[in-house]
């Protein structure tokens, strides 16, 4: 699905991975209680946050979808790491014991007893970042609480073709940013798993401060300003020869744990 910024890491890693789950309110529970139980999830990723095991953590909650199966999942929490070996060691025991103290065994078994109990996590992916660009006076994630997420399938033998018309594409966005229309955008690879049953191999994401900007991309406005002269029919052309747009979906951010202590504990 995405990439989403690692709040406080600066200069950005080389590589950057999200581990993206989806995930399913079961029968007779509610979003109010899985987010409840996503609180407590919360601290074991600010202690993981604090060692430097991931670099970011956030929980949307799907809120429109073209998707025909609409009650396919309901939120998705992503979990941002620089090193892929984390993915084979999630939860060490040392963090779960600076979370929980001397009775960890039976607060983490509780926990994941009552996570079980409210939801279930249906899909589990993991991308790669290729590209992004941030309004870097907007330094906490509540600033963007909209996310449009776009889900390409990149035709065969047009990845290369495609990336470059994306990072081409980017100084609308960047014009974008100076209107304050968006807060940010980036680009990112489906890495796991493979196969064209997925239906999507990229996806990009626009951050919006609030509705209104979202109702107004404003995209025409700045490609006249950084794009003056050339032909707008032409480049959206080009975009269709690369990609199909397969789904689109919208976000609110609802929950998340990042580096710097003052946004934490906000």
């Amino acid at each position: 699905m995405l990439i989403t910024r690692s709040y406080g890491q600066q200069p950005a890693p080389q590589r950057q991975y999200s581990e993206v789950m989806y995930h399913k309110i079961k029968p007779g529970h509610t979003l109010e209680e899985a987010l409840a139980i996503e609180k407590e999830w919360k601290k074991i990723h600010q202690v993981q946050l604090d060692n430097g095991h991931i670099s970011g953590w956030f929980v949307i909650s799907k809120y429109l979808s073209s998707n025909p199966d609409r009650q396919a999942y309901d939120y998705v929490t992503i979990k941002n790491f620089t090193d892929f070996a984390v993915f084979g060691n999630s939860y060490p025991e040392s963090h779960l014991e600076k979370t929980f103290g001397s009775t960890t065994k039976d607060k983490w078994a509780d926990l994941l007893k009552r996570t079980g109990e409210v939801q279930e996590g249906i899909k589990v992916e993991i991308w790669e970042g290729v590209d992004a660009v941030w309004n870097e006076k907007q330094l906490s994630p509540d600033k963007s609480p909209i996310w449009v997420i776009d889900l390409m399938r990149v035709k065969d033998g047009k990845d290369a073709e495609y990336v470059a018309m994306e990072k081409d594409m980017k100084k609308l966005h960047q014009e974008r940013i100076k209107m304050n229309n968006i807060t940010g955008w980036n680009l990112a690879a489906l890495k796991y798993p493979g196969g064209s049953e997925n239906g999507y191999n990229y996806a990009t994401v626009n951050y919006f401060g609030n509705a209104k900007e979202m109702g107004d991309t404003r995209y025409g406005e700045a490609f006249q300003k950084v794009m003056a002269g050339q032909d707008v029919n032409k480049l959206v052309s080009r975009i269709y020869q690369t990609r199909d747009l397969v789904r689109q979906e919208i976000y609110i951010l609802r929950e998340f744990a990042v580096k710097q202590p003052a946004l934490a504990a906000k």
